[in-house]
């Protein structure tokens, strides 16, 4: 469905969450499907050395090969301040 032809000018986003890790956030894929974005926004995990940084390595650890799964062919990452 969400690839089918009439949805791919649209965004569409989802809360996903890890419930053995006890975070999530917000995963949306944007017009085309060629472009994702993902906002840790579910009690957000944090570097332990640097609590006011996010655990990026940690997200794309467990996003990563989900994500190659659907196409996925690169990635960027950036800490944005709360």
């Amino acid at each position: 469905m969400l690839d089918a032809p009439e949805n791919l000018p649209h965004a569409v986003a989802f809360n996903v969450y890890h419930p053995e890790a006890g975070t999530g956030g917000m995963l949306m894929f944007l017009p085309g499907r060629t472009d994702v974005s993902f906002v840790p926004s579910i009690d957000r995990r944090r570097l332990p050395a640097a609590p006011e940084f996010t655990d990026l390595a940690w997200y794309l650890h467990a996003l990563v090969p989900a994500l190659v799964t659907a196409g996925l062919t690169g990635y960027e990452a950036k800490e944005i301040r709360y």
